[in-house]
């Protein structure tokens, strides 16, 4: 190894660096404390950087032993500065002598070639060290409701989903255990989500994000988030009315611009009717939510904010749908792009605006089937959104939603006749 070969200098620079950065936030914290009263500030934490930077370095020519050792006497150095500090003042954190030893082993990481790592760690140790004001504050406002349920939706996500086998199971092989469990995983984070930033943001603001958003990922799990809190408070129904009216026309913008970008054969006739409902929906579902907030809400009732047994309702009914695509496929044949367009409908528009886009672009179906399919999708997808609230709430969220779905549909209709 060159001693002065530019991936030495480059990794001391951003140990350097990364010392800097962080003692700088050191010692802004400290910086009414007198001399001799701080643990470490700028210079210490950029030499303890350097340190760990050169550790590194000896390391690679005489094993992990010499960073060890360094690392030990870093630590001893630190516990004898804060038993001096400790005696000066009543009360001594741990968070700058945990800062300096993360310092080093950054130093240490720049040198090993993992400049990237390494300068993601930094940053994130700045953050934490930066935000610990709003931090200690989102710790002050959680319930033990919302800390259980961020609990168990990373067991969910992060334990039970990784194992789960990719492929399809049961009749037609139409049941995928990873899929339908990632749309429970989805439905939960989802209406978690929603309510931490209700709590946030506000009622309007913080459903209109969590519509928006969700709609843009899958507007039938928003819409059954919605239609669950719809249920359980009853007073929030026009809000949540408002916030599926918007999750749908999250859907539509995302299916203009997936035709714009998979299918511009199609033209502008598509792309623009697309937009105009999603103009109409989100026109709509804002004066919805806006006069719903204006009227005064009570509490969100919704207990547990994960509501586990909803998410896995929502799979059960998703199962089912599949089922029934498949067995309708199965009897009636292959009848074309028109049934497989209502088939997937029924789950999902982005999987068949992806499939006709690459047909057209092969030229295997015409320009105005593929925009007869993309409708029909659509409209299968609304009707079983309507399905799903019904099922969920009853007809009242249903019948607050139907006038702006029809109205979506009428703009769309006027535009795909003005427009070739």
């Amino acid at each position: 190894m060159n001693d002065l070969d530019s991936a030495t200098l480059t990794g001391l620079g951003l140990a350097l660096a990364a010392g800097m950065l962080i003692g700088t936030e050191r010692g802004w914290h400290q910086r009414d404390l007198p001399d001799g009263h701080r643990v470490a500030g700028l210079r210490t934490f950029a030499l303890i950087g350097v340190l760990g930077g050169l550790g590194g370095l000896l390391a690679q020519r005489w094993g992990a032993v010499v960073l060890i050792a360094l690392l030990v006497l870093v630590g001893l150095l630190l516990t004898a500065g804060y038993l001096i500090t400790a005696r000066m003042h009543a009360v001594m954190g741990l968070t700058t002598f945990v800062a300096a030893l993360a310092t080093f082993v950054i130093g240490a990481l720049a040198t090993s070639g993992a400049w990237t790592l390494s300068t993601v760690v930094a940053v994130v140790v700045l953050a934490l060290l930066q935000f610990k004001r709003p931090l200690h504050t989102g710790i002050g406002k959680l319930s033990e409701a919302e800390l259980n349920s961020g609990t168990q939706l990373l067991l969910i996500s992060v334990v039970v989903l990784p194992v789960l086998p990719d492929r399809g199971f049961g009749p037609y092989e139409a049941l995928n255990p990873y899929r339908l469990w990632w749309a429970v995983v989805l439905l939960a984070l989802l209406s978690f989500a929603g309510f931490v930033l209700m709590r946030w943001l506000g009622a309007r603001r913080g459903l209109t994000v969590t519509a928006l958003l969700g709609g843009l990922v899958s507007s039938t799990a928003t819409t059954a988030t919605l239609a669950r809190w719809a249920r359980e408070t009853p007073a929030w129904r026009a809000l949540a009315a408002g916030g599926a009216i918007l999750a749908c026309s999250a859907m539509f913008a995302r299916m203009a611009v997936l035709v714009a970008v998979v299918a511009p054969a199609l033209g502008s006739g598509p792309i623009l009717t697309f937009a105009a409902m999603a103009v109409t929906g989100g026109i709509l579902g804002a004066l919805l939510a806006k006069r719903s907030v204006a009227e005064g809400l009570p509490d969100l009732n919704v207990g547990n904010p994960l509501k586990l047994s909803a998410a896995l309702q929502f799979g059960a009914f998703l199962a089912g749908v599949i089922l029934a695509g498949r067995f309708l496929a199965d009897r009636l044949g292959d009848a074309g792009v028109l049934i497989t367009a209502a088939v997937s409908g029924l789950v999902d528009v982005d999987a068949i605006t992806l499939s006709i886009g690459r047909m057209v672009l092969e030229g295997s179906v015409a320009a105005s089937v593929a925009t007869f399919a993309l409708f029909i999708a659509a409209t299968v997808n609304q009707l079983t959104k309507l399905g799903l609230m019904t099922s969920l709430d009853g007809r009242g969220l249903a019948l607050k939603v139907l006038p702006a779905y029809l109205a979506m549909a009428a703009a769309g209709m006027v535009v795909a006749f003005l427009v070739p």
